[in-house]
């Protein structure tokens, strides 16, 4: 046994079944799967262990949080090497034995971590950093980490000055793949379980480094990690975890006294509120802007109504005009807030959409039926609700349509400039395409890799687990390599178009369809 892989779950059973299954493949006899469960109650304990029993399950009986989950994992492994696993991540084939191999190579490594990409491939920057001392910690908060990404001295929080594609020794890795001596790793008491979440990967790395081991970052390993799941489910408690978690650290390392933690505590509160009021004002912007844009309309159509027909002006009717638009505001909240529309920050479908107009226009239009004394002009009512439900109708069309199509989600495939050309092009149009990368198809022939000057984000056979990670809908090929490439492609990629590039001047590309040998030209699609 070489590797014990510990994955703490809550509430991400979709996720941790992705995780689970791109792991189905390791060699028994080297790798071992514990999963432990943190009292999740959306099936995961009912349904996986019958899927997966290769895998040990291990259910805790509450929410114990990271830290303490993963010692209850640690208990049960029986390999040298332990790695920490979040369960919204996709594990390629390659990646353990690379960062196995990566381990033996480098005696004094007590901590490895690897390259992560997020779900849209570009790389999450704590997969390797630095302890946030307090310097460190001011030249992030300061913005100078941002503007100066390439500075050794400033940008030292997440390394931005390092290759991503090399191998680094560093002072910390992310916890959401971090792979540790078993023996090390007990020998320090395993995490700090004062942290509930956050903070513990940081804390555990330093004690590490304290004891005379070294932290490595391998790049020439990749994984996916569809960052913040679990913490989705609880959004205000996570932020506060993670501010609680940076207190913890300072006053456990760097000797913050008593005054000092309260000023800590208090700005993690006042953080965790901020956050917390941008998320409610994120939740109203939708049908507060509806109010907004349903009374205008209401107003615009009545008043050029009333002065076309009956040369009346709509402000000098007073309450008996004004009074109309608390009836709208109060029916739209009600007939779309009912329908489902203001959970989400678009709507579900369009069932819903009509089915929360029509209640809102029907309630609205009933009303002025039964205080028809009130309605300024039939005809002019009438008309403005019609002009604000079709108004309403078009908003949410095309928000849900926007979202729906979207630009394609690509990965270049090929080698060399013809691919770095193909690249520099879909990127020159971003509301057509969006290019989640380039796939090395040339790393297992032993060919350079650094070609493009743009990191490979997978190697050609990580393409399918790669494809489906990151929800791929297009691979395009330079039209110089398609006839190489071509039959070296997957057999099976449900649902993955492919296309040729074609030259087309300044224009957008041109990408001819050749998913089922068609030679359709595909101009922007």
């Amino acid at each position: 046994m070489d590797l014990t892989i510990v994955i703490v779950s809550y509430q991400v059973r979709e996720r941790l079944m992705e995780c689970l299954k791109s792991l189905d493949g390791l060699d028994r006899e080297r790798f071992e799967t514990v999963v432990v469960d943190n009292a999740s109650n959306d099936g995961t304990m009912a349904e996986l262990p019958r899927q997966f029993p290769w895998v040990r399950f291990l259910a805790m009986d509450r929410n114990t949080g990271f830290a303490m989950a993963c010692n209850r994992g640690v208990q049960v492994a029986q390999a040298p090497w332990i790695l920490f696993l979040n369960p919204d991540t996709v594990v390629f084939p390659q990646t353990l034995a690379k960062v196995l191999e990566f381990a033996g190579e480098h005696e004094r490594a007590g901590i490895v971590g690897c390259r992560i990409l997020d779900g849209e491939g570009n790389l999450q920057l704590a997969c390797r950093r630095s302890i946030p001392t307090p310097a460190v910690a001011f030249w992030r908060l300061s913005g100078l980490s941002l503007l100066f990404p390439r500075n050794r001295h400033f940008a030292r929080y997440n390394l931005t000055y390092l290759d991503p594609a090399k191998d680094s020794q560093v002072e910390a890795v992310s916890g959401s793949f971090l792979m540790m001596r078993t023996d090390v790793f007990r020998s320090l008491g395993g995490f700090d379980e004062d942290f509930f979440l956050y903070g513990e990967d940081l804390d555990l790395c330093l004690r590490t480094a304290r004891q005379g081991w070294e932290i490595w970052y391998c790049g020439g390993a990749t994984v996916i990690h569809h960052k913040g799941q679990s913490a989705a489910t609880r959004p205000l408690g996570a932020r506060w975890n993670f501010y609680h978690a940076m207190v913890i650290f300072a006053v456990k390392n760097f000797g913050v006294g008593k005054i000092g933690r309260w000023l800590l505590e208090g700005a993690a509160l006042a953080l965790t509120s901020a956050e917390m009021l941008a998320r409610r004002f994120e939740a109203v912007r939708t049908w507060a802007l509806d109010l907004v844009l349903a009374n205008v309309i209401f107003f615009a159509l009545s008043t050029v109504y009333l002065w076309i027909r009956l040369h009346a002006f709509y402000l000098s009717l007073g309450p008996k005009a004004w009074g109309w638009h608390v009836a709208l505001s109060v029916w739209l909240l009600l007939g779309m807030g009912g329908a489902g529309l203001y959970c989400h920050r678009v709507a579900s479908n369009l069932g819903k959409l009509l089915v929360g107009l029509s209640a809102s226009a029907s309630a609205f239009l009933v009303t002025g039926f039964f205080f028809k004394n009130a309605v300024y002009s039939r005809a002019a009512f009438l008309l403005s609700m019609v002009g604000v439900s079709a108004m309403l109708l078009a908003r949410h069309l095309h928000r849900r349509l926007n979202v729906a199509k979207g630009p394609r989600r690509i990965l270049v495939l090929g080698v060399g400039d013809a691919s770095k050309k193909t690249l520099e092009r879909l990127r020159q149009w971003p509301k057509r395409f969006q290019v989640l990368g380039y796939v090395d198809a040339e790393a297992e022939n032993g060919r350079p890799r650094e070609v493009l000057g743009d990191m490979p984000i997978a190697e050609l056979s990580s393409l399918e687990p790669m494809v489906k990670a990151l929800e791929v809908d297009a691979l395009v090929l330079p039209a110089s390599q398609a006839s190489a490439l071509l039959p070296r492609l997957p057999s099976r990629l449900p649902g993955l178009r492919v296309f040729v590039e074609v030259e087309a001047g300044n224009g957008p590309p041109l990408l001819g369809d050749v998913t089922l040998d068609r030679t359709t030209i595909a101009g922007g699609q």
